[in-house]
């Protein structure tokens, strides 16, 4: 008769132990799992924009004037700068960047080139100069 009283299974509190213990173990499981995928993206937007970087430099040390920078930066990037002010503005919605480029040529093949690129929050990712044939 005494083992038809005694009940197999977990009590109330056991329950609700273990429960809370699975909760904390995944919501710390979850936090870390959306702070690497943030950390993803923001470490591949910056390659994007450290790439265009690159890429618009080379067009410059390639073009000998403002029309054909501008021809091979649209093919080199399939898109075209914006002019604002005798300074060239693109901005990447993807990639999450603005870059700010001056590039300036002279008639016997120098030429100088800037750019700078920020992320959203307005922080520097990239920034350099390049000055070539000697100068202006």
């Amino acid at each position: 008769m005494n083992n038809m009283k005694r009940k197999n299974g977990f009590s109330l509190v056991e329950v609700v132990i273990s429960l809370a213990v699975i909760i904390i173990v995944s919501a710390t499981a979850l936090t870390i799992v959306l702070h690497s995928i943030a950390d993803k993206a923001t470490a591949v937007h910056r390659t994007q924009a450290q790439n265009f970087s690159y890429n618009v430099w080379e067009c410059f040390k390639a073009a000998d004037s403002a029309d054909e920078f501008e021809t091979l930066v649209a093919f080199a990037e399939e898109e075209d700068l914006t002019e604002e002010n005798g300074m060239y503005v693109y901005t990447s919605e993807e990639h999450k960047f603005t870059a700010q480029i001056q590039a300036v040529f002279s008639e016997n093949g120098k030429g100088a080139f800037q750019i700078t690129v920020n992320d959203k929050n307005e922080k520097e990712i990239v920034a350099f100069s390049y000055t070539k044939g000697g100068g202006i």
